[in-house]
C-alpha cells in the first residue's frame, strides 16, 4: 500500500528515518543540487520561508521512502508552489511521480489553494535553454499537462536567471485545479512575487523582482493551449447509446487520511465523467432500495456496525481499526473503536459519520443497474460506484470497501434459480465476491489479479481456492507476476472467458479496475490504454447481459482513458455478438 506522510519534527514518528530518505532520494534525481538539502532540513523541522509554509510529503511503502515533494502555501493568497517533486529514479517507473503530485495537489486544497503553479524547463528553444535538454522537458511538460498544469505565457519568468534555478531557464507552470475563471494581472503579479521571496530571499524592492513582475502585463492572464495532448480517436458507431447508473450525490463525502494508503477519492468520479464526454450515454437516476438486499449477503452485525458510524461519530472524525481478532474472532468486542478492528481486514479504511450512507448509494446504484438489464430495459449498463465494494466480505470490510456492490446486484440477479458469473479485472483480488459465493454453485466468481504473494489483500487469490461444498469448482483464480503487458493480460483473459462460458451464465458482473494499467501507483501491471480496449472488446463478444461495476484506478488520467477504451471496446464486442 502506498502511504504518505508530513515529513515534520514533532509529528512524524518516524521524522529520522524519513527524512534521510527523502534527502537519498533528492541527492539521486538531483545531483548538482546539493546545497538544497540543507533547506529540506530546515523545512521538516519547521523553519518556513518568508511569508508562506513549507510542506514536505513524503510516499512510502513497506517504510521506504519512494519519493517526496516540497511545497509552499500562501494563505493569504489561496495559492500554492511546488518547489521541488521527485521519485526515486532507481525504481522502475510505478506512477509514483504522478501520485506523488496528485496528493500534493489534494493537501495544498485542503489548505485552501485555488491555484497551484511550479516550475519546469522550457519545452522549446531559447535564452537560457540548453538544447540537448529539450527532449526530456517535453517529456516533463507532458507530464505536467496530463496531470493540469501548462505555461503562463507572455511573460518573462522563463528568460529570467534567478540564484535557485542555477542559471537557468524556467516556464511557469499553472495548474487551476478545476478553477475555471481566468487569472488576473494583479493576482499573477502577487504570486511571483511570493515565489521570488520565498525561494530566493528577494523581494518586490529588487531589479531582477521589479522587472519581472512589470513583464506580467495581459489581463488576464494567458495561459498556453494543451500542446501535448492527443486528439482522441472517433468513436465507433453504436447502434444504442451506453446505459449508465451514477451514485447519487457526494456530500458528506467519505475523509480519507492519506497517512494511512493512497485514498480512494471524490475526484474519481469526476475523473469517470470526463472518460464519458462526447460519448452516446443515456444516464439513469438511482432508485432507493431496503437494507434486506444487503443482509442478503452481508453479517447483520457488520451492517449494525457500519450503521452506527453514521449515528457516533462526529463530524471530521475519522477511525481507523488498529486491534485486530486473531485469537478469539468469537467475540465481539463492545468498545466501539475495538469493534472497528473486529469487522475490517485493515488499517487503511477509514470509518466516518459519511461512511455508511454514501456504502448505502453505491447499493442503490448497483442495483438500480442489474435492474435495467434484469428488466430488459438494457442489454447492458455500465455503474459508476463509489466507495467501491469488491473487496467487502460477508462479515468484513476493508480495501476501502464497505458493501460488496457486486456481490449484491449478484445475489438479486440469481433469484428465480438464474446463474450469475463475476468477472473481476481489477488489479487486486475481489476477495469479497469468493467470500460470499464461495459455498454456492450459482454464482462463479472469476478473478484476474496480481498475485496475493506480492499484491493487497496478500492474504486471498491462490489458485488453488476452488470453492467449498456445493460451491466446490465455482471459484476461479487467475493471479499474475508483476510485469504484464497487453498481450500477457489478454492471454489469461481468455482463459477466464472460456470457464464462464462453460458455466454458461444468465447474467455476467464485470468489477472494473483501471488499475491494471501501466502507471497505476498500487498496481503493477503494464496494460495500455489500447489493451483495456481490447479487453472490453474481449469480454463484450460474450453477449451476455453485462452490469459493468466501477472498482478500482488511482491514477486519474488513466482512469479518463482506461474506462473510455474499456467501455468502447466493450461496447462494440457486444454488438457484434448480439448481431451474430
Amino acid at each position: 500500500m502506498l502511504k504518505f506522510v508530513r515529513v515534520m519534527a514533532g509529528a512524524d514518528p518516524s521524522f529520522e528515518a524519513h527524512l534521510n530518505g527523502v534527502k537519498s532520494v533528492f541527492l539521486k534525481a538531483f545531483p548538482f543540487n546539493e546545497p538544497y538539502v540543507e533547506k529540506i532540513t530546515r523545512y521538516a523541522t519547521g523553519e518556513n520561508p518568508p511569508r508562506c509554509e513549507a510542506v514536505l510529503l513524503a510516499a512510502t511503502r513497506a517504510n521506504k521512502i519512494l519519493g517526496f515533494s516540497v511545497s509552499f502555501y500562501f494563505a493569504d493568497l489561496k495559492a500554492a508552489y511546488l518547489d521541488y517533486i521527485a521519485s526515486d529514479p532507481a525504481r522502475s517507473a510505478r506512477g509514483i511521480g504522478g501520485a506523488i503530485y496528485e496528493m500534493t495537489r489534494d493537501d495544498q486544497r485542503k489548505r485552501g489553494a485555488r491555484r497551484f503553479f511550479l516550475d519546469s524547463l522550457p519545452d522549446e528553444p531559447g535564452p537560457l535553454v540548453h538544447d540537448e535538454l529539450l527532449p526530456e522537458s517535453r517529456r516533463r511538460l507532458a507530464f505536467y499537462e496530463r496531470l493540469g498544469a501548462r505555461p503562463v505565457i507572455g511573460t518573462a519568468y522563463e528568460r529570467t536567471a534567478t540564484p535557485s534555478n542555477l542559471g537557468d531557464g524556467n516556464m511557469l507552470l499553472c495548474d487551476a485545479m478545476g478553477n475555471e475563471n481566468p487569472m488576473s494581472r494583479k493576482y499573477l503579479r502577487s504570486v511571483v512575487e511570493r515565489i521570488m521571496l520565498a525561494k530566493n530571499g528577494l523581494d518586490a524592492a529588487d531589479p531582477l523582482v521589479s522587472g519581472l513582475l512589470k513583464s506580467i502585463a495581459d489581463d488576464p492572464v494567458r495561459v498556453r493551449a494543451p500542446r501535448y495532448m492527443t486528439s482522441p480517436k472517433k468513436p465507433p458507431t453504436l447502434h444504442r447509446p451506453i446505459d449508465i447508473v451514477v451514485t447519487s450525490g457526494e456530500s458528506p463525502t467519505i475523509e480519507h487520511s492519506p497517512f494511512k494508503g493512497y485514498y480512494e477519492r471524490p475526484s474519481r468520479v469526476a475523473a469517470v465523467r470526463r472518460a464519458l464526454e462526447g460519448l452516446p450515454v443515456s444516464e439513469h437516476k438511482p432508485e432507493h432500495w431496503g437494507r434486506e438486499h444487503i443482509l442478503a449477503v452481508h453479517d447483520r452485525r457488520m451492517v449494525k456496525f457500519l450503521k452506527e458510524t453514521a449515528e457516533r461519530l462526529p463530524d471530521k472524525r475519522i477511525v481507523y481499526p488498529e486491534i485486530f481478532p486473531i485469537r478469539f474472532p468469537d467475540r465481539l468486542p463492545r468498545n466501539f473503536e475495538m469493534r472497528a478492528g473486529y469487522f475490517c481486514i485493515d488499517t487503511s479504511t477509514p470509518l466516518t459519520n459519511a461512511v455508511y450512507p454514501a456504502a448505502r448509494r453505491a447499493v442503490d446504484a448497483a442495483l438500480s443497474g442489474a435492474k435495467l438489464v434484469r428488466s430488459g430495459s438494457a442489454p447492458w449498463c455500465y455503474v459508476v460506484v463509489r466507495p467501491p465494494g469488491h473487496h467487502a466480505e460477508r462479515r468484513a470490510f476493508g480495501g476501502f470497501c464497505y458493501f460488496n456492490n457486486a456481490a449484491v446486484a449478484a445475489h438479486y440477479l440469481s433469484a428465480s434459480g438464474k446463474k450469475v458469473a463475476i468477472l473481476d479485472v481489477d488489479h487486486h483480488h475481489g476477495n469479497g465476491m469468493q467470500d460470499i459465493f464461495y459455498e454456492r454453485s450459482d454464482v462463479l466468481t472469476v478473478s484476474i489479479h496480481g498475485h496475493p504473494e506480492e499484491t493487497y489483500p496478500f492474504f486471498a487469490g491462490f489458485d488453488d481456492e476452488r470453492g467449498r461444498g456445493p460451491g466446490e469448482g465455482f471459484n476461479r483464480n487467475y493471479p499474475i507476476r508483476p510485469g504484464v503487458d497487453d498481450a500477457g493480460y489478454l492471454t489469461v483473459l481468455a482463459r477466464a472467458l472460456r470457464r464462464i462460458e462453460a458455466f454458461k451464465p444468465d447474467y455476467l458482473i464485470v468489477s472494473l479496475g483501471v488499475d491494471i494499467m501501466k502507471g497505476d501507483p498500487t498496481g503493477h501491471f503494464f496494460v495500455t490504454g489500447d489493451g483495456m480496449r481490447r479487453i472490453g472488446d474481449a469480454i463484450g463478444r460474450g453477449g451476455h447481459r453485462t452490469v459493468i461495476m466501477q472498482e478500482g484506478g488511482y491514477n486519474l488520467a488513466n482512469l479518463r482513458r482506461g474506462v473510455r477504451e474499456f467501455l468502447l471496446g466493450f461496447a462494440v464486442g457486444h454488438q457484434t455478438a448480439r448481431a451474430l
